[in-house]
């Protein structure tokens, strides 16, 4: 009983860091948390230049972040580092309305799983051999589409700059009290870097081993012979 009681300990500090990636991830937390967007200029570029990627013309930014809802697949490792913090490595796979999610916390390998079709989430610890079935919607993943919601602020185009070897749009921008910089893979309009910045100091987010190839079903399962316990 004293392993289950630890068990559930971790899995609500787990909870709370997935949530954490969530929040950083994307674009660095484009929506307020009065929930009301920032005004932009009006002309969708948000930096009134008028050719929306700063190097005199070319693709907008909207062109560019619209590609992320043409993703079918994609794993990537997220790396987020703040102040004061040890980094937070989370591996993520998402195919279509299921995800993946892998990382290490309090001493134990992380899993969670989860099926938006089949309305079905878990928390599993692999060492132990258990799953913990939850509520699929104490958890929403990290949505990478975020970075759209960009859009909705009075942005301004910094200029072009290679991170990881991926041409990126870099933009900047006011959230929630934050001043957020965010490289954008101009290939496929997903978020490669954020820098979200305040009087705390700044926070990291950087999304490495990008891979839109597919994802085997498996991932995206429990293993035979895991035993299942409620949250």
């Amino acid at each position: 009983m004293k392993r289950v009681i630890a068990l559930l300990l971790v899995l609500v500090v787990v909870l709370g860091c997935v949530g954490l990636a969530a929040c950083n991830g994307g674009d660095g937390g484009a929506v307020p948390d009065n929930g009301v967007a920032e005004p932009t200029n009006g002309d969708g570029n948000g930096d009134g230049n008028g050719d929306g990627d700063g190097n005199g013309g070319g693709e907008s930014l909207a062109d560019i972040v619209g590609q992320v809802t043409g993703i079918d697949s994609v794993s990537y490792v997220m790396e987020t580092t703040a102040p004061g913090m040890p980094t937070m490595t989370v591996e993520m796979w998402m195919e279509g309305n299921k995800f993946r999610t892998e990382m290490d916390e309090q001493g134990q390998h992380m899993i969670y799983l989860a099926n938006h079709d089949t309305g079905k989430a878990y928390m599993y610890m692999p060492d132990d051999n258990i799953a913990i079935q939850i509520d699929i919607g104490q958890i929403s993943p990290p949505d990478y589409e975020d970075v759209q919601d960009i859009l909705a602020y009075d942005y301004t185009i910094i200029g072009t700059d290679t991170e990881d070897g991926k041409v990126c749009l870099v933009v900047e921008y006011s959230a929630a009290g934050a001043t957020v910089k965010s490289w954008i893979w101009k290939e496929h309009g997903f978020p490669v870097r954020t820098e979200r910045t305040t009087a705390e100091g700044t926070i990291i987010v950087v999304f490495k081993d990008i891979d839109f190839s597919d994802i085997p079903d498996d991932m995206f399962e429990l293993p035979p012979g895991v035993e299942i316990m409620e949250f």
